[in-house]
């Protein structure tokens, strides 16, 4: 049971790299996002969330993004006539501190923020091409999962 939850564990961190197309080196990141996210999901056997068993409350989805989505960053220093704000990718949720890692492509740094905007819905914008192939890669998943 546990070895099959952990497969497909890795499986949609892999999917979900891919999509965004990073390097092996952020999988630490994607693999506690998508921990996370599955101590959030209900299961049929048990009647309360993992969070909520452990926490004793219910887990709050306010502060949940998009993964791999962009955002829009606020420089803390800098020139005046340089920009406010630079591009990066949200790929996790410290455990830590409030707020969020980010990747910063242009000075490849990894840091936490809280000063964002996310632009999940120029993100969440995919072409017909990559609906139909996540179409058959979901038909493919669920006739492996059929099998078991």
């Amino acid at each position: 049971m546990a070895e099959r939850r952990n497969r497909t564990l890795f499986d949609i961190v892999r999917s979900m790299m891919n999509f965004i197309e990073l390097p092996c080196s952020f999988g630490g990141y994607t693999f506690e996002t998508v921990a996370k996210l599955f101590k959030m999901e209900p299961s049929k056997t048990v009647p309360q969330t993992p969070y909520e068993i452990w926490h004793g409350k219910p887990a709050s989805y306010k502060y949940m993004r998009v993964w791999g989505s962009p955002t829009n960053v606020k420089r803390l220093v800098g020139d005046k006539l340089d920009s406010r704000s630079r591009l990066c990718r949200f790929i996790g949720y410290p455990k830590e501190a409030p707020g969020y890692y980010f990747y910063d492509p242009s000075e490849q740094k990894i840091f936490v923020s809280r000063n964002i905007v996310f632009l999940t819905k120029v993100f969440l914008r995919i072409t017909d091409e990559m609906r139909c192939y996540l179409r058959n890669q979901v038909k493919h998943l669920s006739r492996m999962t059929q099998h078991l």
